[in-house]
């Protein structure tokens, strides 16, 4: 077995043509290539010296060999075989760090001693192919920590395994964590996606950095599907990622395009039994405070007004306040729609709200005006986050079943990259009414 003259291995030594009667090698290794048994040819030492200043003062091994009239492989193999210089002192170390590069495929095949074709097949596991090179191709990448690009495998799959998730409430989730149902939500859709064997890419910026295109980077291949949080009705982003032919659910709305799924739960069912339920405690005068804009809400507000109409209770549009953004809600702005109530000859008995925060402001500042919660005015939530169970003593509230609704969002969307009609990816999933403190007086029992 032949040895490289260069580096001494032995291994991956592969034949490379012929140099006038002499056979030629490539070391696979260190890719010098070099001829047995043959007679170098003999060069003055001070030739060789001036090749190595010149060397020193930066000129290519193309410029030296130009100067003396040798071959450019001459020249590089004196500056290899040269000893070290005779320097008083160690060169200082370099200021930058050196960064080394992803090992690509070319990288693997010199290793290997294959072509790049035959490491392209070897990764798309086409073509025929010896146990011997399959081998040969393994090691290498081992001894190279090669990892082929995740969209290699995406082409040769044709699925990423990632699911897109377009989610509001993100930007400030530290500061109201416990009282926002973004975090349950992700957490329901992590777990979901993991044992589905997705991973989640986020997408940042929504709604505070709203993107000015029609929806391309979601179709840019990067995603199986794609998962959007309480997207506005039929908004044109998500239509034209549809339209595009990616399986897109909406979680919690169901005023969508054509080709999109979602996930929502019974809102107007919910709103329609806490009026009930309070028609039951003997209120009659039902103030309604919400939000216009997002699907969710929309349901609630018909539910409120369903429930009034299947009691023949009359609608009164005075003391149904929808003008608030959902965005901007405050104490201040919830002050300024139960004040004009409060200032009412008439005012009402109970307060149903949309959202489990809408709900505390109107407790506290009930509380704060000087009335008492629930036996001068009932107020109700809507979401049933764990918070609301001690928040004001207790608020009577529709709970949604959010891990519930994050499981089923990425099942649907899982059956819709397989082929499912849309027709079988839009759920409503039941919630239900959980009784508290701010409806009903607590008893004390000795």
């Amino acid at each position: 077995m032949i040895a490289c003259p260069n580096c001494g291995r032995r291994d991956k030594q592969v034949k490379a043509g012929i140099a006038g009667d002499a056979q030629r090698y490539k070391c696979v290794s260190c890719g010098r290539r070099y001829a047995l048994n043959v007679r170098p040819r003999k060069y003055p030492k001070a030739i060789q010296d001036r090749a190595l200043e010149l060397h020193v003062s930066g000129k290519s091994n193309r410029q030296i060999a130009r100067e003396l009239s040798v071959s450019a492989q001459t020249v590089g193999n004196w500056i290899l075989n040269a000893p070290p210089a005779n320097t008083a002192t160690p060169a200082p170390p370099p200021t930058e760090p050196v960064v080394k590069s992803r090992v690509t495929i070319a990288d693997v095949a010199r290793h290997a001693g294959v072509s790049t074709s035959t490491i392209s097949n070897y990764l798309n596991d086409k073509g025929r192919m010896s146990p011997t090179t399959r081998l040969r191709i393994e090691d290498a990448m081992k001894e190279l920590y090669f990892t082929p690009n995740a969209l290699v495998r995406a082409i040769r799959d044709r699925r990423t395994h990632t699911l897109g998730l377009v989610t509001y409430g993100i930007y400030d989730l530290e500061h109201h964590v416990e009282r926002s149902i973004v975090a349950p939500m992700l957490g329901a859709i992590n777990r979901a996606a993991d044992n589905a064997g997705y991973d989640v890419l986020l997408y940042t910026g929504w709604p505070h950095r709203s993107r000015s295109h029609t929806g391309s980077d979601f179709v840019n291949g990067q995603i199986d599907g794609l998962l959007w949080m309480s997207p506005p009705p039929y908004h044109p982003q998500i239509r034209f990622a549809a339209a595009s032919g990616l399986p897109v659910i909406a979680i919690m709305s169901r005023r969508v395009p054509n080709g999109v799924g979602y996930v929502v739960a019974d809102n107007a069912y919910g709103m329609h039994e806490t009026i009930n339920y309070l028609l039951g405690r003997g209120h009659t005068r039902i103030a309604y405070l919400g939000a216009k804009g997002i699907s969710d809400f929309i349901d609630r507000g018909a539910g409120y007004r369903e429930g009034l109409a299947t009691a023949g209770i009359a609608y009164d549009p005075e003391i149904e306040a929808s003008e608030l953004k959902w965005e901007q809600w405050s104490v201040e702005a919830v002050a300024l729609v139960l004040q004009r109530w409060m200032q009412m000859k008439e005012r009402p008995t109970a307060i149903v709200t949309v959202d489990d925060l809408l709900a505390e402001y109107a407790i506290d500042w009930i509380r704060g005006y000087g009335l008492r919660v629930p036996e001068d005015i009932a107020v109700t939530g809507f979401n049933g986050l764990p918070t609301t169970e001690t928040l004001c003593g207790g608020i009577t509230t529709v709970r949604q079943p959010f891990s519930e609704i994050g499981r089923i969002a990425v099942e649907r969307l899982n059956a819709m990259i397989s082929g499912a009609p849309v027709s079988e990816c839009r759920i409503t999933v039941p919630v239900s009414l959980v009784i508290r403190s701010s409806t009903e007086r607590q008893t004390e029992h000795p």
